[in-house]
């Protein structure tokens, strides 16, 4: 074979083609014109038979026909054309043939009868194959005495074939047994499975071969092997046969077809002369004879059968139908045991994703997630098949396996979150396109990333390492490309001896059935994106109530006031009680309502009082007292003392103002201060609690805070927070929510006060309370007497008391204040207190 191959390396070729228009443009084939190669209008036929081009009218006239007419049938070419078929074959025949059908959309669709045609006086049989090419019948008659095969027993082959196939165990073994079957029905030399990857590239996955030849088994082989137009006639031509490699291609004549003014169209001819490309390619590799079936399903070409000879050898089209029917049968049943291995694997997948669901979506408390997680380990890293994972959840992070550290997942997260899209990513090369991944790569080359919750705080990230590959090509892929001359063309490879690639940086790939059940995973995403909305919304209808408490307890102050009240919104007077009516009206039924406020200002007074309402819009301060000049509606003067009020007032920022006549003392009656001193307090309250309200819990921290750090005194802070409220709310409505939070801020009011505490409603259902300078063992005391205090109010959690009773989780901090920390700091640490008190089972103390 060494010898062969190095005797028709340097042999010419001809390597001009047909265009769209008619002859040869002499044009070479190289990188620019490669996939725009032709093949399909060659104007050449294999010398083995001859095609002859029929008129489909009543006449049936020979119209185009291959050079070698007269060497197989007797008569030269240009003495057939325009004479009718039935002068070759005989009406009889001929009728035998219109009747079949020759509306061949692809390769199996064809038929093939045997004739008899006069040659030379002697009646010879040919294997005759018809169909339909752009108007015109196409013949193609081969001697059938070249025949080698006709005793041979179909249906033992069949029989064998099936019985090969149903006693493999996987779709490896059963491409085997079809290559063992397919040689043995051919007679090659070696008959292999070759199959697809996404880029087109081809790997051997299964051989038949003759002893002593090279293996070929698990090489490799580009895509430029097989060029885009080449795979798209595979689609059609099911089988195609070159039965002598070192042919003299025959061409046909005339060029042009009549009814088309184009080269004939071949797609579905068996006696299609092949691309040059193709017949160099198979000269380096030594090879004789050829015969490929393509391995199609659903309308793609996933594969083909590959058969290779050392030596000319034709294969009768009997047996060229029959591997054919084999090869679409062996098609549908790799395809249906893929589909069914996939399907299995699939319902496993499924059911260990419904298994990780199933912790997030059925558990309430983090810390029973958590401990689901760690005893479902296996089933999370068996899941995707990973070496590694990392669960991040309510800010906490897990590593499960083998995992980066915990700063490079959570730096990776940051990264995967800004590269996700609808919440996911996947890789299997990670170092490639992240630089800091390159350090890990060992443990991390392949992730697939999914967030948790709408910002991506909390996520899963699967991992698989790096694997070196060896890959093996049958040859240097990148020699494809030669040098002639001055110019660049696309030549197949000239050695096809074993050439190895190292794949580094690189994982595994991820399967498809691991990316299929990201959308099941994502219902963990759903759920906790549906409870953030449902506690926001819960959140937003409380501030809504609180607020229109708020404007109840204004009105109802303005409303039974002695002295003036108005409130403005957007500069305009927007209400006001009668006294304000008396004070500033202009006479009797005019209404101040709708009027600018600034109306009833003096001129020399309206720069301060701007300046005022800036003040308390950007709540540089909410309360301001003052006096200044005013005027009523008939424009006379007025000294007023005035005291403001940042509110919020039919859902808009609002400022509330109470006048009274005089200045200093003279307005200081006790009416007025009364009104003052109410409206300040309503800014510093809870309106359902009258607890002090988050403002003035913020003052009163940041007073204490800058005292005890001045001091070096610890400073203690428990966020306490009624369990299950929204879920009491439901049962008991808003108006029993209300009285349960009235009743726990009570009892967390007498218990915090009897500490010397400060006792605020911080939102919701949450209350802060604060001491400065208590010991560990006072603020153990002070958290587990509210705990208890609350828990023995006996407050029933629904309706007929099966439920037990209302409960507070308490989370504590007690630290001495330090300049680096910040109050807010403070809170938010209280905070996770808090959460670790409810994630380990609710009515509970913790203390970080």
């Amino acid at each position: 074979m060494a010898d062969f191959k190095a005797q028709n390396e340097n042999q010419p070729l001809n390597r001009t083609l047909l265009n769209e228009t008619g002859l040869s443009p002499k044009e070479a084939v190289d990188l620019t014109n490669c996939e725009k190669e032709p093949i399909h209008i060659p104007g050449l036929i294999q010398p083995h038979g001859v095609l002859l081009a029929v008129t489909q009218d009543q006449d049936n006239l020979i119209v185009q026909a291959s050079w070698n007419t007269d060497v197989l049938l007797g008569t030269a070419a240009d003495a057939l054309l325009g004479t009718p078929m039935a002068d070759l074959i005989g009406p009889g025949q001929l009728a035998m043939l219109l009747v079949r059908s020759v509306n061949a959309k692809e390769t199996a669709d064809l038929q093939y009868t045997v004739i008899q045609i006069e040659v030379r006086g002697v009646p010879e049989d040919f294997f005759c194959i018809i169909h339909e090419s752009e108007g015109l019948m196409i013949v193609e008659l081969e001697p059938a005495s070249i025949s080698e095969s006709d005793s041979a027993n179909d249906y033992d082959w069949i029989r064998t074939f099936f019985g090969r196939l149903k006693h493999t165990s996987n779709r490896l073994e059963a491409s085997q047994a079809a290559a063992e079957q397919v040689k043995e029905m051919l007679g090659y030399d070696r008959v292999m499975i070759y199959e697809f990857d996404e880029q087109w590239n081809g790997k051997v996955i299964a051989e038949a071969k003759e002893e002593g030849l090279e293996p070929f088994l698990g090489h490799h082989y580009p895509a430029s092997d097989i060029p885009k137009q080449a795979r798209e006639l595979y689609l059609r031509n099911w089988l195609r046969t070159i039965v002598d490699v070192n042919y003299l291609p025959v061409p046909i004549t005339p060029v042009l077809q009549p009814l088309t003014g184009k080269p004939l169209n071949l797609s579905l001819s068996i006696l299609r002369s092949v691309s040059p490309l193709h017949i160099e390619y198979l000269q380096n590799m030594g090879v004789g004879a050829t015969t490929t079936i393509s391995l199609i399903n659903n309308n793609k070409l996933w594969g083909l059968i590959t058969c290779h000879h050392y030596s000319p050898r034709y294969v009768p089209h009997r047996i060229r139908n029959l591997c054919n029917f084999l090869g679409a049968f062996f098609s549908s049943e790799l395809f249906q045991r893929q589909q069914l291995d996939n399907y299995q694997t699939e319902l496993e997948v499924r059911t260990k994703a419904m298994r990780i669901v199933d912790i997030f979506t059925g558990h309430t408390s983090s810390s029973s997630i958590i401990e689901q997680l760690v005893e479902e380990e296996q089933t999370l890293l068996e899941l995707m098949e990973a070496s590694g994972a990392a669960v991040c959840y309510q800010d906490k992070l897990m590593l499960f396996g083998a995992t980066p550290s915990r700063e490079q997942v959570r730096e990776l997260a940051g990264w995967l979150s800004g590269k996700a899209k609808d919440y996911t990513y996947c890789t299997s090369k990670l170092s490639l396109e992240y630089e800091s991944a390159k350090a890990y790569k060992n443990t991390a080359s392949g992730v697939i990333y999914l967030a948790l919750t709408p910002g991506h705080q909390n996520y899963m990230i699967w991992f698989r390492p790096e694997v070196v590959e060896i890959v093996d090509w049958a040859g240097d892929p990148a020699k494809a490309v030669i040098q002639e001359g001055d110019t660049m063309r696309l030549s197949p490879r000239k050695s096809f001896e074993k050439w190895r690639q190292v794949v580094q940086s690189t994982s595994l790939p991820w399967r498809e059935q691991h990316l299929n059940i990201l959308p099941q995973l994502k219902s963990i995403l759903r759920a906790q994106t549906e409870n953030q909305l449902r506690q926001a919304e819960e959140q937003a209808l409380q501030n809504a109530r609180t607020l229109r408490h708020n404007e109840q307890r204004y009105l109802q102050l303005m409303e039974l006031s002695p002295v003036a009240f108005l409130m403005i919104t957007d500069d305009v007077i927007t209400y006001c009680n009668n006294r304000a009516q008396e004070l500033l009206g202009e006479e009797k039924g005019s209404s101040l309502v709708g009027q600018p406020f600034l109306n009833y200002v003096h001129g020399t007074y309206r720069p301060d009082l701007q300046q005022h309402f800036q003040n308390l819009s950007r709540n540089v301060t909410q309360f301001v007292s003052g006096q200044g000049q005013f005027v009523n509606g008939e424009g006379a003067p007025l000294e007023l003392s005035l005291s403001l009020a940042s509110v919020v007032h039919g859902g808009k920022p609002s400022v509330m103002a109470v006048l009274s006549p005089g200045t200093g003392a003279e307005a200081k009656g006790e009416a007025y201060a009364d009104a003052a001193t109410q409206m300040q307090s309503y800014l510093t309250t809870d309106s359902l609690t009258d607890l002090p309200n988050r403002q003035a819990l913020e003052n009163e921290l940041d007073q204490r805070w800058e005292d005890e750090r001045n001091l070096q005194e610890p400073l203690l802070l428990l966020s306490i927070d009624i369990d299950d409220f929204h879920a009491y709310n439901a049962v008991h409505g808003l108006k029993g929510g209300d009285l349960c939070i009235q009743s726990v801020a009570d009892v967390l009011n007498i218990i915090g006060m009897s500490y010397g505490g400060f006792v605020a409603r911080f939102s919701g259902a949450n209350f802060i309370v604060t001491m400065a300078g208590a010991s560990q063992e006072q603020a153990e005391e002070l958290a587990e007497a509210a705990r208890q205090s609350v828990q023995e109010l006996q407050i029933p959690r629904d309706r007929y008391e099966e439920e037990g009773v209302v409960t507070v989780s308490i989370g504590g901090v007690l630290k001495v204040p330090v300049p680096s920390d910040r109050p807010s700091d403070f809170i938010a640490k209280a905070e996770k207190a808090l959460y670790e008190a409810k994630s380990t089972g609710k009515n509970k103390v913790v203390f970080y």
